[in-house]
């Protein structure tokens, strides 16, 4: 499935899916996110954000906040900073 870029006015939360970011678990990441967000914000899979050697890494927009060595256990508190 394609997705549209997001603008930098959505709030939206940037999951990688790269090679790396996978190998580190950022699917369950990406499944966890889905269940914990409000519907005004966006949930993306993204491919690779460059940061593979920190992975598995979250970006959260507007505000471009990038999250390294993302864990489950991180999800609640990154999902809080957006409200």
């Amino acid at each position: 499935m394609i997705h549209r870029s997001p603008r930098f006015s959505d709030r939206s939360i940037l999951v990688c899916q790269g090679l790396c970011c996978q190998k580190d678990g950022s699917e369950k990441l990406l499944k966890a996110f889905k269940s914990q967000i409000t519907s005004d914000t966006k949930i993306i899979p993204a491919g690779c954000l460059g940061k593979c050697e920190k992975s598995p890494i979250v970006l959260t927009l507007p505000r471009k906040i990038t999250y390294k060595r993302v864990s489950l256990e991180d999800v609640s508190r990154i999902c809080n900073a957006l409200s």
